[in-house]
């Protein structure tokens, strides 16, 4: 069993698939998944905004569905808490089961990360 962090700078298709593709396929494996929201991909945890992404990719599988299964697994997904001004949200506002943080609490849950991915 290893350790995967995974860092989330982007809310488009092509940043936020690929990075969940990947922490399913490493939860589901039994490693430890860490995904670190930054201030630019914190749109995407609003309630609703998985559906609205899923519109967009055309022949990929649910976010909605994936997420649900990275939180059965015990991934754990950390907001940084600078995302919330720049954006005009509040905790409220996002998915249920969503830590916020801050950097310096991503970086030290990631240490011995056996992969690490930024997106």
């Amino acid at each position: 069993m290893g350790k995967l962090s995974l860092t989330l700078n982007g809310s488009e298709v092509k940043n936020i698939f690929p990075a969940v593709t990947i922490a399913v396929s490493a939860a589901a494996s039994g490693d430890e998944v860490i995904i670190f929201v930054l201030p630019a991909a914190l749109p995407v945890f609003k309630k609703g905004a998985y559906a609205e992404l899923n519109k967009k990719a055309k022949h990929l599988p649910d976010l909605e569905e994936m997420m649900d299964g990275l939180e059965m697994l015990g991934a754990r997904i950390l907001i940084c808490e600078l995302g919330f001004d720049v954006h005009g949200l509040k905790e409220e506002d996002l998915v249920e089961g969503i830590e916020v943080v801050g950097a310096t609490t991503f970086v030290a849950e990631a240490q011995g990360s056996d992969l690490t991915f930024s997106f």
